[in-house]
């Protein structure tokens, strides 16, 4: 067997730590974006449209003391708090 001389070999750049941990979490993370950025987006549907209002109307979002955020759900005699 004739031994390679390392010198013929053309040198690749190294890549950096983070590009390769960036790379490593590819397969499980996915790519940043998965659609044609140069498309236009698609309206709504009437269908997305109610939910998102029914969302909006009976789920409340909670701030505790700590400062996590949490959702629950609205009551249904629950009157818009009035600010003073």
């Amino acid at each position: 067997m004739a031994r390679q001389d390392r010198t013929t070999e053309p040198q690749r750049p190294r890549k950096s730590r983070g590009l390769r941990f960036t790379e490593g979490l590819l397969p499980v993370f996915g790519p940043a974006q998965v659609s044609d950025p140069t498309k236009p987006s698609r309206p709504d549907t009437d269908a997305e449209r109610q939910r998102e209002a029914d969302l909006r109307t009976q789920l409340v979002r909670v701030t505790a003391p700590d400062g996590s955020t949490y959702v629950v759900e609205r009551p249904i005699n629950d009157t818009p708090e009035q600010s003073v």
